[in-house]
């Protein structure tokens, strides 16, 4: 007898073959929800910035008046010199584990401000994670005739516009104590006329 006659079967184990089609599915899967996780992430880390909160504001010696017993934290009365220049310097802390840029500072101070911003400062300003960096902040006083001598400006914080890893925030920060700053009298005030209802404060 010869091979040929005689009957060739093959068997094979259904439960050692393992499809292919599942494992991919599997995979592709998962690539997905990575892609969607990273995607998600990045658009939520403006959300994840934290900035230390009750900084110390630093000004010039000269520049006027810690009263410590004013309100229940303090404040610093600031003494207006027309046309002088003066600089604010805040210490900013990054209390996440991603680094940032801050490209933008400022102080709400109304349409025709006491304290005038002067140039851009030290920004752009990187902070790295968990590390603190000092903000500088110029000023030029002006516009007192603007505001009543009995009238105040209050400081109490610094709104800061940046980006993390590309993605803008924007974030306040504020004061351990408020920065108050009063409007002139005339004698003080050059660019004030002897007639109030030429720069009536209400027109700012």
């Amino acid at each position: 007898m010869s091979l040929l006659d005689r009957e060739v079967t093959a068997t094979y184990d259904d439960d050692a073959v393992t499809p292919a089609t599942p494992i991919r599915r599997r995979a592709w899967r998962v690539g997905v929800v990575a892609v969607l996780g990273l995607v998600l992430g990045w658009a939520l880390l403006p959300f994840g910035v934290r900035l230390g909160q009750d900084v110390e504001p630093g000004l010039p010696v000269d520049a006027g008046l810690l009263v410590g017993e004013y309100g229940e934290d303090g404040m610093y009365g600031l003494r207006y010199q027309h046309q002088a220049e003066v600089t604010l310097r805040l210490p900013i802390r990054n209390r996440g584990p991603l680094p940032l840029r801050i490209t933008a500072a400022s102080i709400d101070d109304g349409r025709y401000p006491l304290l005038a911003p002067r140039g851009d400062g030290n920004l752009p300003l990187t902070i790295g994670p968990w590390e603190s960096a000092e903000l500088e902040m110029p000023f030029t006083f002006d516009n007192c005739r603007y505001y009543h001598e009995r009238s105040a400006e209050t400081y109490d914080k610094v709104s800061l516009e940046g980006s993390v890893l590309g993605r803008g925030f924007e974030e306040d920060v504020a004061f351990d104590y408020p920065v108050i700053l009063h409007g002139q009298v005339i004698l003080d005030c050059p660019d004030r006329t002897l007639i109030r209802s030429d720069d009536h404060p209400l027109r700012r």
